[in-house]
C-alpha cells in the first residue's frame, strides 16, 4: 500500500512539472510573438511601404515618363516606339469616359485636376494581338500588348514592383505614323498581367505584358494627349484664341452677362487635322458656341458652356471647326 502511495506521487509531481513547463514555454512563446508585431508595427511606421496592403499604389506622377536606352545598353533592333499609359485612377470619374463614334473614334481621355499621360519608350515597336472565338453560347475574346523596355532601371523596377495586376489604359500607334489607337476603357481597361527581367548574356531588358479579356479591339483615338493643364479662354471674349502648343482651352462665365464665342484666331493652313477640346466652367453666365461660318455644329445645336460640359473639334482650315461626332457633353 505504501509502495502505491509512491507511485501516486510521483505521478502527480512529474504532472505538476510539465504543467509548469508548458506555463513557461506559453509565456517564452507569447514574448517573442509580441517583439515580433513590435518591431513589425515599427516597420510600418517607419516606412509604410514596407507592408503589403497598407499603402497604394504610388501616383504615375513618380514613377514619370521612361525614355528608351541605346544598343549601349541592350541588344535588338533599337526601333523605339513610344506609348502611353493612364492608369484608371488618374481619371476623373465625374466625366464620361468617351465612347466611340460610328467611325470608331473616341475623344480626349477625362483626366482629374493635376494628372497628366504618361509615355514608354519601347525598345523595339509594342507587339499586339487580338483574338476572337465562336463559343457554344456567345464569343470570347481577348487583347495584348506586350512592350520591351531597355535596362534594368530603377524606374522599371518601380513599375513592376508598384502597378503589376493594376489596371490601365494604352495609347499607341506604328512607327512613323501621326495616327494614336486607343486600347482599353474605364469600365474594360487593360490589366498589367506580367513582368520578365533579364540581364543575362542575351541583353538587359524588361518585357511587360498588359492583357483583357473582350471581343472589343482598339479604337483611333481623335483625342489630345493630356500632358499639361488646359488653357484658360478671357472671359467675355468673343473670338477663341488658339495658342500652337495648346490643344484644350477651359471656356468661363462672362463678366457681366452671357457671351457667344464666334470666331477663332491662331490657326494656320498647317493646323488642319489638330483636335481642340473645350471644357465649360460656367454657372449663370455661361459662354455659347452657336452654329456659324467659323463653328460648324451637328445638327447646328448651339454648345452651351455649363460646368460639367465638353466639346470637341476637328480644325478644317484656318477659319473653321468641325464638331467630332460623339463628344459633346452638355450639362445644361
Amino acid at each position: 500500500m505504501k509502495r502505491k502511495l509512491n507511485t501516486l506521487s510521483l505521478i502527480r509531481s512529474d504532472q505538476r512539472a510539465k504543467k509548469a513547463h508548458q506555463r513557461k514555454l506559453h509565456q517564452f512563446l507569447f514574448c517573442v510573438t509580441a517583439v515580433i508585431s513590435i518591431v513589425f508595427l515599427s516597420m510600418i511606421f517607419s516606412d509604410p511601404t514596407s507592408a503589403v496592403g497598407i499603402s497604394g499604389l504610388a501616383s504615375m506622377a513618380l514613377i514619370g515618363s521612361i525614355g528608351d536606352l541605346t544598343d549601349q545598353y541592350t541588344t535588338g533592333s533599337n526601333i523605339a516606339a513610344k506609348i502611353y499609359l493612364v492608369h484608371i485612377d488618374q481619371i476623373d470619374t465625374a466625366q464620361s469616359f468617351p465612347a466611340p463614334n460610328s467611325s470608331r473614334e473616341v475623344g480626349t481621355i477625362p483626366l482629374s485636376t493635376g494628372e497628366y499621360m504618361h509615355y514608354f519608350e519601347c525598345h523595339t515597336p509594342p507587339v499586339y494581338g487580338g483574338t476572337g472565338e465562336k463559343g457554344d453560347v456567345t464569343a470570347t475574346g481577348a487583347n495584348s500588348m506586350t512592350l520591351v523596355m531597355a535596362g534594368n532601371r530603377a524606374a522599371l523596377m518601380n513599375f513592376a514592383e508598384q502597378y503589376v495586376g493594376g489596371k490601365f489604359i494604352i495609347l499607341f500607334k506604328d512607327v512613323e505614323s501621326t495616327q494614336w489607337n486607343i486600347l482599353g476603357s474605364y469600365d474594360r481597361p487593360v490589366h498589367f498581367k506580367s513582368f520578365d527581367n533579364k540581364n543575362d548574356a542575351d541583353g538587359r531588358y524588361v518585357t511587360f505584358v498588359f492583357e483583357r479579356a473582350s471581343i472589343k479591339q482598339y479604337c483611333l483615338y481623335s483625342g489630345n494627349l493630356v500632358l499639361a493643364a488646359a488653357g484658360a479662354h478671357t472671359a467675355s471674349t468673343t473670338a477663341l484664341a488658339i495658342a500652337a502648343d495648346q490643344n484644350r482651352y477651359t471656356i468661363p462665365d462672362g463678366t457681366a452677362a452671357t457671351y457667344a464665342i464666334a470666331t477663332v484666331t491662331g490657326l494656320t493652313a498647317s493646323d488642319k487635322g489638330r483636335i481642340i477640346d473645350l471644357y465649360g466652367t460656367g454657372t449663370t453666365k455661361s459662354a455659347t458656341i452657336p452654329e456659324g461660318s467659323t463653328f460648324l455644329l451637328i445638327d447646328a445645336a448651339t454648345w452651351t458652356a455649363k460646368a460639367g460640359s465638353k466639346i470637341s473639334f476637328r480644325v478644317l482650315d484656318s477659319n473653321t471647326l468641325i464638331e467630332i461626332e460623339g463628344t459633346r457633353v452638355q450639362t445644361a
